[in-house]
């Protein structure tokens, strides 16, 4: 279903970096991309236990990243340029819009780890900046199961320093006195924030698999920092508006 995307989503992306788009796709819709990215999943577990790596699926504090999937897969790739897609990232990042960036975030059952805070472009520094993530909920995600947490306004604060961490990269600290808001999701729905936009999200205390798809677009022409030429081989998305 395309969402209605109004001057409320628009004033909370500007105000507090981030919004929210519910009921977006069903559950059978849902089910259905499951199945595909969960062969993905355990094509990477696999590979990783081949290689001699931590077997994830049994590491109750592990989270899992598999990324690149649209880039080898049709099935995938029809589903990030769908009408709804197309809908999102141009009606915030222009007529012409290109995916960044895709991967899967398998949080396995009764864990204590957390995803720390950080802004997606403390990882790669690109231009224009900000793009857009589209984070999917494939099942509901919600504070037991480690739904995403963000820092409202903190966008406007541009790139901060990020250091370090066992586990990413992290530019806030988890013991300041503002901790932000959770953002629960239902099934199917959507948080929209941009790749300044401080965020994380907790661990994973229920006794089930918390699976989210992070899709990001970027306006066409996206560039590394500093440099001239485009970054190529991104999937384009939507040229005049519509989709490709």
């Amino acid at each position: 279903m395309v969402p209605e995307i109004t001057d409320r989503h628009h004033q909370q992306m500007e105000a507090d970096g981030f919004t929210i788009f519910e009921g977006v796709f069903s559950a059978d819709e849902m089910r259905a991309l499951d199945c595909v990215l969960e062969t993905f999943f355990e094509n990477h577990r696999k590979k990783l236990k081949a290689q001699g790596g931590t077997d994830f699926i049994n590491r109750a504090d592990e989270i899992l990243f598999t990324y690149g999937i649209a880039e080898q897969d049709e099935r995938v790739a029809a589903f990030i340029k769908r009408p709804e897609f197309v809908a999102l990232s141009t009606a915030f990042l222009g007529p012409n819009t290109d995916l960044y960036w895709n991967q899967t975030v398998y949080k396995m059952p009764e864990g204590q780890k957390e995803f720390p805070w950080h802004q997606d472009d403390g990882y790669i520094r690109v231009e224009p900046s900000p793009y857009l993530t589209l984070w999917l909920a494939i099942e509901d995600a919600d504070e037991q199961n480690g739904c995403i947490r963000v820092l409202p306004g903190s966008h406007k604060r541009g790139l901060l320093p990020h250091s370090e961490s066992p586990i990413g990269l992290v530019c806030y600290d988890n013991e300041a006195p503002d901790q932000g808001i959770p953002v629960p999701l239902r099934q199917g729905s959507l948080a929209c924030f941009w790749s300044l936009t401080v965020h994380k999200s907790g661990p994973n205390r229920s006794k089930g698999v918390r699976k989210g798809y992070v899709i990001q677009y970027s306006a066409e022409g996206l560039r590394h920092y500093g440099q001239a030429d485009p970054i190529e081989g991104k999937l384009a998305v939507a040229r005049s508006g519509a989709a490709v």
